[in-house]
């Protein structure tokens, strides 16, 4: 059976898959430096206060979505289409923090906002580097998408996504409950996913996200 995975794509998709575990380790290493930050050690005491990629990679969200929605969209650079990716929950005791609902709160924003630092170091590095090398565009580009994607996902309230332990901590959802729902979230986004209405409204979120970044890189290339 053809695949499709021509030399060209396999070196595409690795290339991306390679881009989507770095920003997941420094966005797990960013939750982790905050929580610690505000005086919980608990991250640290099970290994997450780490750029080491590998305590903070999930089976299922590190490794197989990720790689089934590569392959089978075979994006290009610069042209991602959106993708499911999460990284291991990085244990929290809120209980250690001076000031508990506000200081988990900082956490669960704190992967949000590296990817929005990343997206920022992307549009300034591609726009610069377009003039010595305008190859490195799409490479740019695709980070920006990338983590564009990855804050709209952060915001879905799903365990055992930010958005869903968000809900887990204010009372909406039990810790019961949350770990039932995390078995089969994946399963279940990947199905929602390949509804033509849901994939439209997580490509138009995703688009609203990374204009801002997208016209920066154009201003600075222009």
């Amino acid at each position: 059976m053809d695949l499709g995975l021509t030399p060209d794509v396999l070196r595409t998709g690795l290339l991306l898959y390679l881009l989507l575990v770095v920003t997941l380790c420094l966005r797990t290493y960013g939750q982790a430096w905050v929580a610690t930050r505000l005086g919980d050690s608990t991250p640290a005491d099970h290994g997450r206060l780490t750029l080491n990629p590998l305590p903070h990679m999930d089976l299922i969200g590190s490794v197989i979505l990720p790689l089934i929605c590569i392959f089978y969209l075979q994006p290009r650079l610069g042209g991602i289409s959106f993708f499911l990716a999460w990284a291991r929950p990085v244990p929290i005791n809120p209980s250690n923090f001076p000031h508990p609902g506000r200081d988990y709160m900082y956490t669960q924003l704190a992967n949000p906002v590296v990817s929005l630092g990343l997206a920022l170091v992307a549009a300034v590095a591609g726009g610069l580097m377009f003039h010595f090398d305008p190859r490195t565009l799409e490479l740019f580009g695709s980070l920006i998408i990338l983590n564009a994607s990855l804050i709209v996902i952060d915001f879905l309230p799903i365990p055992p996504l930010p958005g869903g332990m968000v809900l887990k901590q204010l009372g909406v959802m039990s810790e019961e409950t949350f770990w039932q729902i995390s078995r089969w979230s994946g399963l279940v986004l990947m199905v929602a996913f390949n509804i033509p209405a849901v994939r439209a409204l997580i490509s138009f979120m995703i688009g609203l996200v990374a204009a801002p970044f997208a016209l920066l890189l154009r201003s600075l290339i222009s």
